[in-house]
């Protein structure tokens, strides 16, 4: 059970006052009790000097004379009662008392020692007894003295009550004095303990006034420095804190924290969606285990490095690389683990997008370079004397050595648009006669394969936007070809154009054999074909979609796709209107 200091305090002074009264009162007591005995005593020993004086030792004279408070008798030399002043004690009786017996022992006069606090042990009277000799030395006669001590025990009461009386109010007064006094003592320790609870509490307080100059004073002066150098500390604690908390939680890397123990401390929202959970286990064991990966706790925290830092874990479509880490106390000690999980998806699609890059032109060069030397090794062999054969094999060389030049330009024209080599010039241009014109070039092939075409849009209507000219014709006779090539004969064409949401939309429809929803994802990527050997034996080199959207994008357009398998495609080609400038 908790006692409080200010308690404390007023019990010191009420046990003080207290003990120092007690001591005091019994010393009065003491010595009051003793006046008074040695007074009642001196006066009863004067009493049986003047009897022996007096030489008369039949007392009955003196019966009026004595006060009642005293018992006087006049005993032989063995002790009987001889005569008395009308005591107690009957003629001839022995009186064994105390001071009878001393007095007839040694033959001096002896009187009753001192009892103190007779008041207590019941002791109602004194008495004194003087010897008488006669001239050979024996004892003639002893002249007994009893007194009353009443009188005396009443005065002792009457003192310890006046002393009773007065501890009580001294306890009162100091009772009272010691929670005045204690409270001056102990209110500014309490003010320092609540503000102190409230600091710990990470809470901020007011300056404590100080009320005096003394030790108190100076301590609540220092708790204050303190409070205040605490509270700068702990704003720049927490701005570091939240600056920190900021930083992981918008970084791009996962992070998290264990202890020394192996609790999860800190996550951050990105290694939720990199490990694809959406709730985290609260250790290191089990966080690991549910992703699948065979980590020893205790050997990374002791330094010893992770094996598979150059490995890559795939967890669904991503591909993560670990980094574990051992943080320090402030004793150099090894007080937990961080652990920096890296997504490198991008980097290994990048990676593998290259290698199928590099695969893909290395076979769209091979094929027709195999082509073009095997028809050259058969004209070498002979066949170039045969005419219709020879012109034949410098026809097939031709279209090859085109395909080549083709796909060698859609390279160098991806490489520009890459590296920001490429150079557009923007000017405000009406799309819908760009769009006649395009169509008015494509009419011929249209006829050729056998299609119908159907146009729809505003002819009264004015479609401008801002873009390089030659570009957005290169993009719409790209995306009509393609129609063209890829619709089986006879097919139906559609071309349609409207404005929306301050957009100037174009959608090229076909009733080819469209794009299984798996591959629409992947069709705008290089070198991508649906149907390679339909995509190549129609001449195309797989580019002509990338560079249509990296064009759109330079537009500040986009370019979007809606097919099904066997149904045909759509393609949305959406380019910003052009704002009328006020002149």
């Amino acid at each position: 059970m908790r006692t409080s200091i200010q308690l404390k305090i007023v019990l010191i002074y009420l046990c003080t006052i207290i003990i120092i009264m007690l001591i005091s009162g019994t010393y009065i007591v003491y010595s009051t009790e003793e006046r008074s005995y040695e007074s009642v005593q001196s006066t009863i020993e004067n009493m049986a000097e003047n009897i022996e004086e007096r030489g008369n030792w039949n007392l009955d004279d003196l019966s009026n004379q004595v006060d009642d408070q005293y018992e006087i008798y006049c005993l032989d030399s063995e002790g009987r009662v001889e005569s008395t002043t009308g005591g107690k004690l009957s003629i001839g009786e022995r009186v064994k008392e105390e001071v009878v017996v001393r007095a007839k022992r040694t033959k001096k006069s002896a009187t009753a020692e001192i009892s103190h606090f007779s008041v207590f042990t019941g002791s109602e009277y004194t008495d004194h007894a003087r010897v008488i000799l006669n001239k050979q030395g024996d004892i003639e006669r002893i002249i007994y003295i009893k007194a009353n001590i009443v009188d005396v025990h009443n005065n002792i009461f009457s003192i310890m009550k006046t002393i009773t009386i007065g501890l009580v109010l001294a306890m009162f007064i100091t009772g009272f004095c010691g929670i005045v006094f204690s409270n001056m003592i102990t209110s500014p320790i309490k003010a320092l303990t609540n503000n102190s609870k409230k600091l710990a509490a990470g809470n901020s307080i007011n300056r404590i006034p100080v009320e005096a100059a003394d030790e108190i004073g100076e301590l609540t002066q220092s708790f204050n420095y303190m409070a205040s150098q605490l509270s700068t500390t702990m704003e720049v604690i927490t701005s570091e804190k939240n600056k920190l908390e900021k930083i992981f939680e918008h970084m791009a890397d996962g992070v998290m924290a264990f202890n020394r123990q192996g609790v999860l401390i800190h996550v951050n929202s990105v290694c939720y969606e990199m490990i694809g959970a959406t709730s985290m286990a609260p250790n290191f064991e089990e966080v690991f285990e549910n992703i699948g990966l065979e980590v020893n706790f205790e050997e990374l925290l002791a330094g010893k490095p992770y094996e598979g830092a150059d490995q890559t874990l795939t967890i669904g479509d991503r591909y993560l690389k670990m980094h574990f880490d051992v943080y320090l106390n402030a004793k150099k000690e090894a007080d937990g683990l961080v652990v920096v999980i890296q997504d490198v998806t991008k980097q290994q699609k990048l990676d593998q997008m290259r290698k199928e890059f590099v695969a893909n032109v290395s076979h769209e060069l091979r094929t027709p370079l195999t082509t073009v030397k095997s028809y050259t090794e058969t004209l070498l062999d002979g066949a170039i004397d045969e005419k219709e054969t020879a012109m034949h094999f410098l026809g097939v060389m031709e279209k090859e050595a085109d395909r080549m030049t083709a796909l060698v330009q859609d390279l160098l024209e991806l490489s520009r648009i890459d590296n920001k080599q490429i150079q557009l010039e923007f000017v405000r241009l009406n799309l819908k006669p760009l769009l006649e014109e395009v169509l008015e070039a494509q009419y011929i092939h249209i006829i050729k394969h056998g299609h119908q075409l159907e146009v729809g849009y505003d002819k009264k209507e004015e479609y401008f936007i801002e873009g390089d000219l030659s570009r957005i014709r290169q993009i719409l006779h790209n995306i009509l070809s393609n129609a063209i090539k890829y619709s089986p004969e006879p097919g139906t064409l559609g071309v349609y154009m409207k404005k929306e949401n301050a957009y100037v939309i174009v959608e090229i429809t076909d009733t080819g054999m469209g794009i299984p929803e798996e591959d629409l994802e992947r069709i705008f990527e290089r070198f991508y074909r649906v149907d390679k050997a339909r995509s190549r034996k129609m001449g195309g080199t797989g580019l002509g979609l990338s560079i249509a959207k990296e064009l759109m994008l330079l537009h500040g357009g986009d370019i979007k796709i809606e097919s099904q398998l066997g149904q045909g495609t759509k393609v949305i080609l959406n380019f910003p209107e052009a704002v009328m400038k006020m002149l």
